[in-house]
């Protein structure tokens, strides 16, 4: 399958949040296509960052998980509520099952055996996120802080993930943006202004930005603060570096190498101080103190970086007191004009070119590029005359202000120029990863189409139909906007076709060991119910409550090997476990009878009071003595008595307190794991 550039975990609507007002009992559930299930109301709030870890768990290592929420576990054996729920639901080999009891304290884990996790990376998840986030009740944060460790587990990669092509437009009805005339010509001329005396203006706004006391500002506070010098230092390194291009220009870069390395060191302090801004603003919940502290830490670097550029600021004096090389300028300013005209002739045919070929609204952005720069182009040689006239009546600081101006000018035309052939290559790029898109998803629609029907593929309708609508709308004249719709379509489709794959490949499974696990449970069976009912007479109720469970099962396999061969597989099974510790259990009686009795030197039989055929063939098995009393006895005292064999099973699933775990793995293709917390 063509990798998603934005590929989308599909929720199914309306079956996130299930409210109930009063704790209750749960049997192995039913998630009709959801991935979360809330059956006590324990996440309400916090769906949406629930929601996002899933989907961040699926985009890095295309691990499914689903997480159930309910009171308490019912109606399975212990330790395999959520591998009955795996089942019911069909899960396949890259689903994993998270299953939590609020009431309880308990969780259980159902994956597959073949799953990509295997128990030491899963036991890592849980004892470093799951349990320690369950203990203090912080149901949602919990599954989030798993889904994480999930993730960094199967990838190697600590960090939330950032799928390919997310910085691509898609928002086509923002509108275009523009580059209006008049506002880049006064910008020019405050450009050049400036730069005479950008030294004096930086010394006077630096006064004020060192000084700030952290500790003693509200949050709010210093989030206005924080903001407030995160703007001025993001536009003062915008001039900065467009004044040092500026310099390199017209003095070399000997003469402006601290600068540029004090230029260097701010940007990277603003970059650190951007990122702890996007930490802050993002859906992860904070703490008040990991705010406080990067918040104030915004600041600090804000400030640094700015300390960092008042420091250049003499030496940033002492290049513009090379405005004696003002003559100079204007003549590299006059030779590099047939140049920029240039530039601009095969701006102005890359743009026609562009335009034949794709929609007015994929080439908006730039479609006044060529005007803007014409009218640039105009100014500059129009301050070109202008510089030269202040050399020659001597008034060198006017010139150093027409040179900065028209250079600034040229240095827009070149950018805007740039960016149409920018643009050129991205829609390139789009149209062909358009064009795989498309290939992609009509493969898909087919192989989808492809699948035979039947209740696992039920309701797969919707993702075809939904991927063909996208296909229709598809515009090739306009690809960066078409492809995150085809793109969005094709993911979802892509998850239930794997999804209905694998669970006719599952239900397939079923259906061919079906009917040999079936023969054989009842053989089993049949031999279990035959011992036990040739020796009732030391038999006691453990193995034969083993016995009639073994028996409903078995019914029930029977019952839905035609409509659902995997779960009729799975009662089987069960019905196969049962007969099998039922029989253990009646061996185990015997043995405890036999030694009872040789202990008390025999049996004693007498009357049909408390014995039937099964006693009376066991007393004869076993050595029996002679008559007396009303039943089995220790020396005929008419009463009958059984000391239970210590070899009884202990199943668990575990509990939240950590200090008990269990892992087991059935013949369903699962295993299951668990806790308390």
């Amino acid at each position: 399958m063509w990798p998603k550039l934005w590929a989308s975990v599909a929720l199914a609507a309306g079956s996130l949040l299930l409210l109930a007002p009063a704790a209750h009992a749960e049997d192995p559930v039913d998630l009709r296509g959801a991935y979360v299930l809330d059956t006590v109301g324990a996440i309400a709030g916090d769906e949406e960052g629930v929601r996002a870890a899933i989907d961040s768990l699926y985009e890095r290592s295309r691990i499914q998980l689903f997480v159930v929420y309910v009171d308490t576990f019912t109606g399975a054996a212990d330790g395999d509520w959520a591998t009955q729920t795996a089942l019911r639901n069909g899960l396949g080999s890259s689903d994993m099952l998270l299953a939590i009891a609020i009431q309880d304290r308990n969780f259980e884990i159902s994956v597959a055996d073949d799953f990509t996790l295997n128990d030491a990376q899963l036991s890592r998840v849980e004892s470093d996120s799951l349990i320690p986030l369950l203990r203090d009740d912080r149901w949602a944060e919990a599954v989030i802080a798993s889904a994480d460790g999930y993730a960094a587990e199967a990838t190697g990669v600590v960090g939330p993930f950032t799928p390919k092509g997310s910085n691509m437009p898609v928002d086509d009805s923002a509108p275009a943006a523009t580059i209006p005339v008049l506002p880049i010509v006064g910008g020019v001329v405050v450009i050049g202004a400036g730069v005479f005396i950008f030294s004096r203006m930086r010394r006077r706004r630096s006064a004020g930005v060192g000084s700030s006391v952290t500790g003693q500002l509200s949050q709010s506070e210093l989030d206005r603060r924080a903001a407030s010098l995160l703007v001025q230092l993001d536009d003062s390194l915008k001039t900065s570096e467009q004044e040092l291009g500026f310099a390199v220009a017209q003095f070399g870069d000997e003469a402006t190498t601290d600068f540029s390395a004090a230029l260097a060191s701010a940007r990277v302090k603003v970059a650190e101080a951007f990122r702890l801004r996007q930490k802050l603003d993002d859906s992860e919940p904070d703490s008040d103190d990991e705010k406080r502290e990067w918040t104030t830490k915004i600041i600090d670097l804000c400030e640094a970086a700015d300390a960092e550029l008042d420091a250049q600021a003499d030496a940033f004096d002492e290049l513009r007191a090379l405005e004696k090389d003002a003559p100079r300028a204007v003549e590299q300013l006059r030779a590099g004009m047939p140049a920029a005209r240039e530039r601009l002739d095969s701006a102005r045919v890359a743009l026609t070119r562009l335009e034949s070929a794709y929609s007015l609204a994929a080439t908006q952005q730039v479609h006044d590029n060529i005007d803007q720069a014409t009218k640039l182009l105009e100014f500059a040689t129009a301050t070109i005359q202008d510089a030269q006239r202040a050399i020659d009546a001597g008034t060198l600081s006017e010139a150093a202000v027409a040179i900065r101006s028209a250079q600034a000018s040229l240095d827009q035309i070149g950018q805007l120029s740039a960016a149409i052939d920018t643009l050129a290559e991205n829609l390139a790029e789009a149209n062909t990863a358009l064009e795989a898109a498309l290939a992609d998803t009509r493969g898909d629609i087919a192989a989808a189409k492809a699948l035979p029907l039947d209740a696992v593929s039920s309701g797969m309708e919707t993702q075809i139909a939904a991927a063909e609508a996208a296909l229709d709308s598809t515009d090739a004249t306009d690809p960066i906007a078409s492809l995150p719709a085809l793109a969005k379509a094709n993911g979802e489709l892509e998850q239930v076709f794997t999804r209905v794959r694998d669970g006719q490949q599952q239900v397939e499974k079923a259906r061919g060991m079906l009917d040999a696990t079936l023969a054989a449970t009842r053989a089993q069976l049949a031999s279990a119910n035959d011992f036990i009912a040739t020796r009732r007479g030391g038999i006691g109720d453990t193995a034969r409550t083993r016995a009639s469970e073994a028996d409903r099962h078995l019914a029930q396999a029977t019952a839905l090997a035609v409509t659902d061969p995997v779960a009729a597989l799975a009662e089987a099974q069960r019905a196969s476990e049962l007969a099998g510790s039922a029989l253990q259990y009646a061996r185990a009686d015997v043995s405890n009878f036999q030694v009872q009795q040789r202990g008390y030197g025999g049996n004693s039989y007498a009357g049909s009071d408390g014995a039937d055929l099964g006693g009376i063939v066991s007393d004869w098995l076993f050595g029996g003595g002679g008559g007396g009393g009303g039943g089995w006895s220790g020396g005929g005292s008419g009463s009958r008595s059984s000391n239970r064999s210590s070899s009884s099973r202990t199943s668990r699933s575990s509990s939240f307190g950590g200090s008990s775990r269990s892992s087991s793995r059935g013949s369903s293709g699962r295993s299951s794991r668990g806790g308390r917390f």
